[in-house]
């Protein structure tokens, strides 16, 4: 019987590399004659440059490039095609591909040696032309057996995918499962009874098995090996599967027909007729799927040859009748040449479209099984003791053959299949129990697989990225399969086998928890394309991922009773995890129990409810904190702060009393303790209601001291004094600090007078010290008691024209006229005076009255007119002015009516470096300018040289690190200028980052101020110290702070004492200075505001100076700045704290800031502003006021 499964083209796909090919070139280049020194053109010529050469198909590509001695561009033209084979040659490029038959492979393949086929290629340079051969190498097939495959029992029929053959086993009823890639058998598949013929469909997922015993065809799924139906066919020969793989022809021998069985229902889908008498031993299907050629036994030792087609029901048609009984059968794949094997050893071959007999080729033996190469160039036929011969199909030469095994002795049918790809052959061999593969291209060296490279897991995906490291000695092409894919992800294999492993989300989850799977691993097969195959496994790591949990806490109140607080925290995870609470730390006050659920119950320690209690407890001690840790198993966790109130507990104090442990008879004074008691243990405080007829003093322990007044001990010594005058009830309160309370009543005695008793007398007033920098009288009252009591002084009357000190165990005074008074004293002829009352009395019910009066001194005519009155101009960039300069602006001032000017003393100036002799010349010429013309002179002490700042800062803007440094800088400037300068500012505006830095700091700055002061005080008494200097700012930051603050911190910081003015810039653009007083922030509102921190303070007697004030002329106009200044300066006279105000400043700077550059009310080269005449004006109305207010003055 035929084997039609044998009966296959041999394929050959494309790509692949092969070495350069030989060059032979037949046209010399002519040289020049050398001897004639004539220039002859030379001849062009070419080489062939080979690029690939594919293995498998042989096919080679190159580019022909042509040259020229001189240089000249040269054509080319084919002129020869080579004598076989196919070229595609491009003459514009010269790039050439040529494809040579499989016949040339084979025969290349006999000799050993290199085999070439030659093209001529005309080469063209314009003038000359000549012809050069060029030698193309064929890739040689070496025929031979590749592998043995055993464990192939039987072998009576096989058929082959690309990566699968089937043998049967008729005996065992199986069918073995071969790997043509890794040539070993992989499995077995059971095929009912006496299987004897096999078909495979192309995509190989179904077996077509054929068993003429049980009158079947068995349809086998190959990737499960079962059994998907079973088709009734009366005594089957061997199948054949169509080309398209959609239908399985089958020989009927006992019926003369033919089935078709349709692969898509796996029923008989038709059959068709063979002539009557027929007896098929044979089948093959044309590559075009038209026709069916059956070969018959004739029944006389010859066979027909039989042809139907299969769009028709016609009777299949005889095309021919060959001596001796028909063994193979096949159709070349160019549907041209029919060849059918006989049993006398030859292979006769039919032309299909004209039926007649081209040749017959005596193959050597019987031929059973034979396939034609896909160029049909070439018979592949294996003969019945399992030699391969391979045919030229043109001439019927033999080109090669190969024995496959040795001769076994046993006699049995070698039969052969050819893979689809045309690249191997499988010929069974029953009596060895093997399968031979016989590969039909070279030989192949598989790729190789070294350690894959896996990079760092993506931290949004996880995805991983690498390489797998593959390689082809052969240079072959490699292509990767996943062939085992990841169990927790998937991967991406790309053609140049690199990769992408993506875990699933569960799967990175998972490699959160402890203890969970951190790796995923997958198969990739990798292969060359020419049956190189290998596989690797790679190892990748999963990225854990977890969200973590969150969590809130929901708090109860604390009970009344027990202070107990119930609550719970809540977790929730996104990832659908189990949650657990645990408390990681706290309470610090209590104790705290947490359940599975998160419910907790915290109980606060009896001593922190009694701490909760106390009054002015602050919000830490009214609360508890713990911390739950909410963990979700995969290393999330969230922490919840929880915060309890705590419920306050406390026991008021008990049982008050008042015990009086002592009466002095002559002074009256009463001593003795209070006493409570307190459950709690607390330490006890009393406070008493204010006496109506004494002073009490209670100490810490409750001790107090009783001191009834002169008055009191005057009524208890009447003769007629009863109970009620002679003692005084005074309510205490006691308390034990947590809000517990109880009150008695404490029943103070009041004693009379001891008989007999004097008062004081020779009372004396003694001045001790005047000063002309505020007008300060010093001095002290005293008087003499004959029995030599302790005195008490207290002011009775007066003064109404400053501000008076009196202490009243001593008798010493202090005494500060007003600016008005000094000023009036000033206007008014003789001496002005103020006076005040005293009375001494001995606490025994003697008294005496002494008057005091006291000299109201005029200011120094050095001193800064401290009147509202005073217009004056600030003048910081004096010190840069050459003498000439000075006198020009201090004309023009003085033209103004001016006669008050506030400069820079700038310790950075002076004192640059640290060491150095100091530098006053800029200092001394302003100076000693300014007293000459008689102007009043405001220094002011600034600008910090780089070596005393503040660390991290700059020099001149950076605060001093030493006050005591700048104090010493102080001293010298008030020793310098004792008698020019009366008047001295610390620094300029040190509640901003800009003059102070690193930032305003008023506590640094009151200890710059008191140094300050002592040292200006003790180089020059009668100087007077302006404090301040105070931005109209608010609260940014750390860049500026709000003046009245900045005020109040100052007062905090001891400032009280050391200065004798404050001062402030009331800047302010936008609005006059007058309107501006409903905005709690204006200048108006926060220079009210200073005077009202002062007087609370005692400095209620002292005046704010304006020493900056401006309008830049650039805001709006000069008509705009004018108003803004006479504005100002009328409002400001007005107000009662008001001092002297600064104009800044005299005239236009140059500055690229339009603001800074207009402020002065003059220009640049002189000429005045609208400003000057408002000044001048105002100057006018001051005079005209302060005469007013001097005329007044001497009517008094």
């Amino acid at each position: 019987m035929l084997l039609a499964a044998a009966r296959r083209e041999i394929g050959i796909p494309d790509t692949a590399t092969a070495p350069t090919a030989s060059v032979t070139t037949t046209a010399k280049s002519l040289a020049a004659t050398a001897a004639l020194n004539t220039a002859v053109n030379g001849t062009p010529t070419a080489t062939a440059v080979i690029s690939t050469t594919d293995p498998t198909t042989g096919v080679v590509k190159g580019q022909v490039v042509g040259s020229d001695p001189e240089g000249s561009a040269v054509s080319l033209t084919l002129t020869t095609k080579p004598t076989a084979g196919t070229l595609v040659f491009n003459a514009s490029s010269g790039a050439f591909t040529y494809t040579p038959t499989t016949a040339q492979r084979i025969q290349a393949g006999v000799t050993g040696q290199p085999t070439t086929i030659a093209m001529t290629v005309t080469v063209s340079d314009g003038t000359t032309k000549a012809p050069v051969q060029l030698d193309i190498p064929i890739s040689a097939i070496p025929l031979g057996v590749r592998t043995d495959v055993p464990g192939t029992s039987g072998g009576s029929a096989i058929a082959a995918t690309n990566t699968r053959a089937y043998v049967t086993n008729r005996d065992a009823g199986t069918v073995t499962v071969i790997d043509t890639i890794t040539g070993s058998v992989v499995g077995t598949f059971a095929a009912g009874t006496a299987p004897d013929g096999l078909a495979v469909k192309q995509d190989g997922t179904r077996l077509y098995v054929s068993s003429s015993t049980a009158n079947t065809v068995t349809v086998i799924d190959t990737a499960t090996g079962t059994v998907k139906a079973t088709i009734a066919v009366t005594a089957p020969g061997d199948p054949t599967m169509s080309p398209t793989g959609t239908s399985v022809y089958v020989l009927n021998s006992g019926t003369a027909s033919v089935t078709r069985i349709s692969t898509a229902t796996n029923k008989v889908a038709a059959t068709y007729k063979l002539p009557p008498g027929s007896r098929a031993t044979g089948i093959a299907a044309s590559a075009d799927n038209t026709k069916v050629y059956v070969t018959s036994d004739a029944g006389d030792g010859t066979t027909s040859v039989l042809v139907f087609s299969t769009s028709s029901s016609a009777t299949a048609v005889k095309i021919g009748q060959l001596g001796g009984a028909a063994t193979s059968l096949t159709v070349s794949p160019n549907n041209a040449t029919v060849y059918v094997g006989s049993d006398a050893g030859t292979l006769t071959v039919i032309d299909a479209k004209t039926r007649a007999v081209v040749r017959t080729i005596a193959v050597g033996g019987v031929p059973s099984s034979v396939a034609v190469s896909r160029d049909a160039s070439a018979v592949v036929v294996t003969d019945d003791t399992g030699r391969v011969a391979v045919f030229d199909a043109a001439s019927g030469v033999l080109l090669h053959d190969v024995t496959t095994h040795p001769a076994s002795g046993t006699a049995a049918q070698q039969v052969s299949a050819v893979s689809p790809d045309g690249t191997e052959l499988y010929v069974t061999d029953p009596g060895g129990g093997t399968v031979r593969i016989v590969s039909l291209v070279p030989p192949n060296t598989p790729p190789s697989v070294g350690t894959p490279v896996s990079g760092t897991p993506g931290t949004a995906t996880g995805a991983v990225t690498g390489s797998l490291g593959a390689t082809d000695a052969d240079g072959d092409h490699l292509t990767y399969t996943v062939t085992g894919a990841p169990s927790r992800g998937k991967v991406t294999v790309n053609a140049d086998g690199t990769f992408t492993y993506t875990p699933t989300a569960a799967a990175r989850h998972a490699a959160a928890q402890s203890g969970g799977a951190t790796t995923d691993s997958f198969t990739v097969t990798v292969s060359d394309g020419r049956r190189g195959v290998v596989t690797t496994t790679v190892q990748v790591a999963i990225s854990p991922t977890n969200k973590a949990p969150t969590a809130t806490a929901t708090v109860g109140t604390p009970n009344g009773a027990t202070g107990v607080v119930t609550g719970s925290v809540k977790g929730s995870d996104a990832d659908k995890d189990t949650v657990t609470y645990t408390p990681v730390s706290g309470p610090a006050k209590g104790t705290v129990t947490v359940t599975a659920t998160g419910t907790f119950v915290y109980t606060p320690d009896a001593a922190a409810r009694h701490a909760a209690m106390k009054p002015g407890a602050t919000a830490a001690d009214k609360q508890d904190s713990f911390t739950v840790a909410v963990d979700d198993g995969h290393g999330g966790v969230a922490t919840v702060a929880v915060t309890v109130k705590i419920g306050p507990a406390n026991a008021a104090p008990t049982g008050g009393n008042g015990t009086i442990t002592q009466v002095d008879p002559r002074t009256g004074v009463v001593t003795g303790t209070l006493s409570a008691t307190d459950a709690d243990g607390d330490t006890l405080t009393y406070k008493a209601s204010s006496p109506k007829k004494g002073t009490l003093v209670v100490n810490a322990d409750g001790s107090f001291t009783y001191t009834p007044s002169i008055a009191a001990r005057d009524a208890a010594s009447a003769a007629n004094a009863g109970a009620a005058t002679q003692s005084e009830d005074i309510r205490i309160t006691v308390t034990d600090g947590y809000g517990g309370t109880a009150t008695f009543t404490l029943s103070a005695p009041i004693t009379p007078y001891p008989p007999g008793n004097r008062p004081p007398g020779n009372g004396q007033n003694t001045v001790t010290s005047t000063s002309s920098a505020l007008g300060t009288v010093t001095g002290v009252v005293s008087a003499v008691d004959p029995e030599g009591d302790p005195l008490t002084y207290t002011v009775t009357t007066g003064p109404t024209k400053g501000v008076l000190t009196l202490d009243a165990t001593t008798g010493a005074y202090t005494y500060t006229p007003t600016v008005d008074a000094r000023y009036t004293a000033l206007a008014t002829p003789g001496v002005d005076t103020d006076t005040f009352t005293v009375t001494v009395s001995d606490g025994l019910g003697g008294t005496m009255t002494q008057a005091v009066s006291v000299t109201i001194a005029p200011p120094s005519a050095t001193a800064v007119d401290q009147r509202p009155t005073t217009v004056a101009i600030n003048a910081p960039d004096f010190l840069l002015y050459t003498q000439a300069q000075l006198n020009t602006a201090l004309d023009a001032l003085q033209a103004t009516g001016i006669d008050t000017i506030r400069v820079m003393i700038a310790w950075a100036s002076v004192q640059p470096v640290q060491g150095w002799s100091l530098d006053w010349s800029a200092v001394d010429r302003v100076i000693n300018t300014a007293t000459a013309r008689g102007i009043t002179v405001l220094g002011v002490l600034n600008s910090t040289p780089y070596w005393a700042v503040t660390p991290g800062t700059l020099p001149v803007s950076g605060s001093p690190n030493d006050p005591a440094q700048f104090a010493k800088f102080a001293a010298l400037v008030a020793a310098r200028y004792k008698g020019k300068v009366a008047s001295y500012e610390v620094w300029n505006e040190p509640n901003g980052w800009q003059y102070w830095q690193p930032g305003p700091d008023a506590k640094k700055y009151t200890a710059l101020l008191k140094a300050a002061y002592t040292a200006i005080k003790g180089a020059d008494p009668n100087a007077l110290v302006v404090a301040g200097a105070l931005g109209s700012v608010i609260d940014f930051g750390n860049f500026t702070e709000n003046p009245v603050r900045f005020v109040t911190e100052m007062y905090a910081a001891g400032a009280a004492g050391y200065f004798d003015a404050l001062s402030f810039h009331p800047y302010l653009y936008n609005n006059p200075f007058s309107t501006s007083g409903g905005n709690p922030e204006s200048a108006l509102s926060q220079v009210k505001r200073i005077y009202q921190l002062m007087v609370a303070n005692g400095d209620g007697n002292k005046k704010i100076w304006a020493t900056e004030y401006g309008q830049p002329a650039s805001v709006v106009s000069e008509a705009n700045q004018a108003s803004f200044i006479g504005d100002f300066l009328r409002a400001w006279r007005n107000l009662p704290f008001a001092g002297p105000a600064f104009i800044h400043t005299l005239v236009d700077w140059n500055s690229s800031d339009p603001t800074e550059a207009s402020f002065g009310i003059y220009h640049k080269d002189w000429t005045p502003k609208p400003a000057v005449a408002v000044i001048e004006q105002v100057l006018s109305e001051n005079e005209a006021i302060e005469a007013a207010a001097a005329a007044a003055a001497q009517k008094v």
